[in-house]
């Protein structure tokens, strides 16, 4: 009777108001002409207040992203370039100061590369401190390479080696409080030997988002594996948010409050004086380190965000990574084959199509650029590292028969375990080459012999007239003329054609059969290295 006399309607369909808790299944974002709302499906109704009640707190984060027009499909984020704490203005001697945590803690490929990328971010040095965790025994030479060349550029260096016998966790802990207790330090940049942090412009970018705790996005290569979580199970672990595909993929740009970041991630250190004084923020005995320090902050109600407005990176695989060799990163073709590329093949490779770069020096001969000099450099090194080279007889163990008819001095690719990933690359690089220069024919680049040659004056400086045992053969050049070896070269007999100053890097591909029968000519000084396949035997 009340009700009718003073004409109140009770809600009982979420027309008005919405509560999140007991409800997440009912609650969708509704995307309509430049604006968003909360729908219930239940009731399809599009109620005006949204509350977080309970624990809905992270479902209410979420819909804060969108609603109501915070992110749209027409605008996109209305509200990034709001509230920055822009660099432009200031002098390098008026920028904040900021302590890099750098964290190893597994094997991982392309540590010197990681190291090359620290130096180009474009930051000034001086106004860097390092932090630098390692609790591989395997990474210490690179590490004591980068800090005996540029150590003394950064404002100050400290390091914890493997022999400190410190855990993960404790690691990050230190790290943090070394930026908590100094006075001058304005940020903490958390950043894991496994990010390549392609962007320079990271930190600056991070900085101007003037947020408590931000990262860059990072994928792994070609998946959907990030650096960022968009929901949490009920148990706190990993649930896929409906926008995180999108968010990944670039399909939604800006800036994402979520409730977990790592491999890399900025704090402001006055929240680490503030609501995270706890010294052991990332201590927990039943979660991982970067999920008890995510936890804690939640728990704080400290927001977390990811932004993905620029193209910042990737993050490395570590699975399966061997330490057995000289140069371990040669092996990651498989695992890690965009950084692999990076690392080992010529910077124009991708543009010898486009640019017409490969050379016909002898009829159906033709050269053209497909190892960078680290590539070439590394094979060598392996080579020597392993030091069995064959003595340049007729008989000949290694291979099929036992019997090799025109014997080099060499070892073999499956003498180093490295058949499989030479197998990758041939056909990766070679073979898309092979058949557009051999119109209409198809290769597997299948091999029974790929290997590299070492030729010295002394030992064996040449090698006679011969035909290979293959339908085509390629022939890279590891080392430069003039440089490290004097003379070498290949004559093709037939065509009285000779290439005399092999450039390293780049690869012979000519017919072994029938054709093209040549010789090696004589190495006069130094040593000269060649890595050859016999491809399709």
């Amino acid at each position: 009777m009340f009700q009718k006399s003073v004409n109140i309607t009770l809600d009982s369909k979420c027309r008005l108001f919405q509560n999140l808790h007991g409800a997440l299944d009912e609650v969708v974002l509704k995307f309509e002409d430049g604006r968003v709302r909360a729908r219930n499906v239940l009731y399809d109704t599009l109620p005006v207040i949204i509350h977080g009640n309970g624990p809905t707190k992270l479902q209410i984060n979420y819909l804060g992203n969108y609603i109501p027009n915070t992110w749209t499909f027409e605008t996109g984020c209305t509200v990034c370039h709001e509230d920055l704490r822009p660099l432009t203005a200031l002098k390098e001697s008026e920028y904040p100061q900021v302590v890099i945590g750098i964290f190893i803690q597994q094997p991982t490929p392309f540590v010197t590369v990681f190291f090359e990328r620290l130096l180009k971010l474009q930051y000034p040095k001086n106004k860097l401190k390092l932090f630098i965790y390692n609790q591989e025994a395997h990474h210490e030479r690179q590490i004591s390479s980068f800090l005996q060349d540029h150590g003394s550029l950064y404002q100050a260096i400290k390091f914890i080696g493997p022999e400190e016998d410190m855990d993960g966790a404790a690691s990050r802990n230190l790290g943090l409080d070394m930026c908590r207790k100094d006075k001058d330090c304005d940020y903490f940049l958390s950043l894991d030997i496994e990010v390549v942090l392609k962007n320079e412009n990271t930190l600056k970018i991070l900085i101007e988002q003037n947020l408590s705790i931000v990262a860059p996005m990072i994928t792994r290569s070609g998946r959907l594996w990030s650096n960022f979580w968009g929901a949490l199970s009920a148990d706190g672990y990993y649930a896929r948010s409906e926008d995180y595909v999108d968010i990944v993929q670039g399909r939604r740009v800006g800036v994402w409050n979520v409730p977990y970041v790592s491999s890399v991630y900025l704090v402001k250190a006055s929240l680490l004086r503030s609501e995270l004084t706890d010294y052991e923020l990332f201590n927990s005995h039943i979660l991982d380190s970067d999920m008890a320090y995510c936890d804690n902050a939640r728990n704080k109600g400290i927001f977390m965000y990811v932004t993905n407005m620029h193209s910042f990176g990737r993050i490395l695989s570590t699975e399966n990574y061997q330490t057995s060799h000289l140069h371990n990163d040669l092996w990651q073709i498989f695992e890690n084959p965009v950084d692999w590329q990076e690392s080992y093949i010529h910077e124009n490779y991708t543009r010898i199509m486009k640019d017409k770069l490969i050379e016909t020096p002898c009829p159906d001969v033709y050269w053209f650029p497909v190892f960078s000099d680290v590539a070439c450099n590394h094979l060598v090194e392996e080579m020597e590292h392993f030091g069995k080279w064959s003595g340049g007889n007729n008989v000949d163990t290694r291979i099929q028969g036992g019997y090799e008819n025109v014997p080099t001095i060499d070892i073999h690719m499956n003498q180093i375990n490295f058949e499989k990933e030479w197998h990758k690359f041939l056909l990766e690089y070679i073979a898309p080459i092979t058949e557009k220069m051999y119109p209409g024919y198809y290769t597997k680049a299948q091999f029974d012999l790929a290997f590299v040659v070492r030729y010295k004056p002394d030992e064996q400086p040449s090698l006679r007239p011969h035909h290979d045992a293959s339908t085509f053969t390629i022939n890279i050049a590891l080392n430069q003329v003039g440089l490290d070896y004097q003379g070498g070269g290949c004559r093709f007999l037939r065509y009285n054609c000779s290439i005399q100053a092999p450039r390293k890097g780049w690869a012979l591909m000519h017919p072994g059969r029938l054709t093209h029968y040549h010789e090696g000519l004589p190495t006069t000084a130094g040593v000269r290295y060649i890595a050859v396949s016999f491809v399709d035997p």
